[in-house]
């Protein structure tokens, strides 16, 4: 996993260099090489310099150069005043050391840190894993520091950070908006706390911060903390602003997401179970979001008065956390291959290209009711994607048993489709089937569907069948020109759908893309009797003249 995320953050980074602030396109970028103990081996690595440092990479490098760094173990390193570098470290690529690092935010003024970054843009720390065994008994320790910097941390690990008053795996500390960071499959374990993020801007995706076990430490900070947002205590500056998507925060030892300083958080689609305290503690003025989250119990976070029946982790008031999902969360990095969500959720997504995956189940309809043609089988699942850079397209796939279609039978089944909400109301997928052998729904997304590979942001999908009791909406355009639902004319277009069209792939593709593109067009039609006229008997009669007359050799394909 750590060559996927290098791969996407690296690609990412690079795009963001081409704007505003970036080093030039004509400058020439180095690759620097870093092996323990030397030079070394070249095999496998296209580098322009090699050193033995991490440190005197990053000292020699300039604006928009990439340091390689090979399995070992190295010292820690500092990026002051730098722009678009990235520190990309090999499987087995290790940090134990700390060096001593000016911060002066809050309560910190100094710190020991493994790696800091400091009035720099653009810095990318991937791979590299970062164990503080030997720094416990120092006074204020970091992992990985941003101060007054942006940037990403990736496809690491952090541990054992532990420091006798404050430690944190991770810091990001700015003044006025100074810090932006994104954290992608980031780990952080047994450490005072996973993240602290003051006065700075933080995404969080796809990460884990769990046993929380501080040594020392005082006030919340002694307390073992997956994610502190804000300073504790008073009001140091402004408040900070933070996503956590597809996450796990969880089993520390006391609060999971702690929120002060009027700090926002918008925290969707994690499992946030088992801290001994609170899941979310919200001791900062104003409430944050945390719905769409799994507690660890189907009934729901506890809380006293808004949710006394609820057995999942507890939350404080000022907490918004209905409606949350049905069962855990899923969340796998993947290329070219399948995230297995089946236990979970009853859903697999198949990707084509390099993603972050995120699967959640619904307990029930999030949105309004489905259009009056459709009967819902009561399954709502999310598929959530943060980046899709790299992704030419997802197939999404929810299963169903005999138990949940009930009376529908196999003829019948073939009207199952998958339909997305958009915001505003149900709308069926643009490319959306049913297997009847496997027993799935399937949709399938790209850049030209709809919804979109951009679309995939946090809104449900829905299983959903034709009702038998209201006319099938195959023949909206016919209905239109005839003007009439009842016309004998539109039964053979129902026949050839449910006969030909519907059992296949391409088919079943064809009526979903019109189901999802003619209502308009037929709306549009039945208004106006000249339009009705002339597309009645220029395309409608014909079609259902050459259907009528090839009936039997059509009808003999069904077995």
């Amino acid at each position: 996993m750590k060559r996927i995320f290098s791969i996407l953050l690296a690609l990412a980074l690079v795009a963001s260099l081409g704007v505003g602030t970036a080093v030039s396109a004509e400058a020439s970028s180095t690759t620097w090489y870093v092996v323990e103990g030397g030079a070394g081996d070249k095999t496998g690595v296209s580098w322009d310099e090699a050193v033995a440092d991490i440190q005197d990479a990053i000292d020699a490098a300039d604006d928009g150069d990439t340091i390689m760094v090979a399995a070992g173990k190295y010292d820690a390193f500092l990026v002051v005043g730098k722009t678009g570098i990235s520190i990309i470290g090999a499987e087995g690529t290790t940090v134990g050391t700390a060096a001593w690092v000016s911060v002066e935010r809050g309560p910190i003024v100094q710190a020991w840190s493994m790696a800091a970054v400091k009035d720099s843009q653009h810095i990318d720390i991937q791979g590299i894993d970062f164990d503080g065994t030997a720094l416990s008994q120092e006074e204020v320790v970091v992992g990985i520091a941003f101060v007054d910097s942006t940037g990403t941390i990736a496809d690491l690990s952090v541990e054992n950070v532990s420091g006798t008053e404050l430690a944190a795996g991770v810091a990001i500390i700015g003044e006025a908006g100074t810090s932006v960071v994104t954290l992608g499959a980031v780990t952080v374990r047994e450490s005072m706390a996973g993240v602290i993020i003051w006065d700075a801007e933080a995404n969080i995706n796809g990460c884990t911060f769990s046993l929380m076990r501080p040594n020392g430490g005082f006030g919340v900070m002694g307390s073992g903390v997956g994610i502190v947002i804000g300073i504790p205590g008073e009001a140091w500056w402004g408040p900070s602003s933070v996503k956590v998507k597809g996450s796990t925060i969880s089993d520390n030892d006391d609060v999971g997401i702690y929120v002060c300083d009027h700090s926002l958080l918008v925290a969707g689609f994690n499992n946030i179970v088992g801290n001994e305290g609170l899941g979310v503690l919200n001791d900062g003025g104003q409430r944050v979001d945390a719905t769409y989250n799994w507690w660890g119990h189907a009934s729901g976070p506890f809380h006293p008065t808004e949710n006394v029946g609820g057995r999942g982790n507890a939350v404080s008031n000022d907490v918004d956390f209905l409606p949350w999902v049905a069962a855990g969360v899923v969340t796998r990095v993947v290329t070219d291959s399948t995230v297995d969500a089946r236990g979970e959720a009853d859903t697999e997504v198949g990707v084509t290209g390099t993603a972050t995956i995120t699967v959640a189940k619904y307990p029930d309809n999030p949105a309004d009711e489905a259009p009056p043609q459709f009967v819902t089988l009561g399954k709502h699942i999310d598929v959530y994607v943060p980046d899709t850079d790299q992704v030419t397209e997802i197939e999404i796939r929810l299963y169903y048993t005999a138990a949940e279609v009930g009376d529908v039978g196999e003829a019948e089944q073939k009207f199952f489709r998958l339909l997305w909400w958009n915001g505003t109301e149900w709308v069926m997928c643009s490319d959306t089937g049913v297997d009847t052998t496997l027993d799935y729904i399937w949709a399938k997304v790209t850049r030209d569907t709809t919804p979109s590979l951009d679309d995939l942001e946090g809104t449900p999908f829905g299983g959903y069948a034709f009702s038998p009791g209201v006319p099938q909406p195959w023949c909206f355009i016919a209905t239109a020109a005839y003007g009439t639902d009842t016309a004998t004319e539109i039964d053979i277009l129902r026949e050839f759908r449910d006969v030909v069209l519907l059992p296949g792939r391409l088919g079943a593709r064809f009526v979903s893309l019109y189901y999802a593109t003619s209502p308009p067009l037929a709306d549009f039609i039945s208004q106006h009797e000249v339009l009705r006229t002339v597309l009645r008997a220029g395309l409608v009669d014909p079609i259902v003249a050459v259907l009528t007359w090839s009936q039997g050799l059509w009808l003999g394909t069904r077995s």
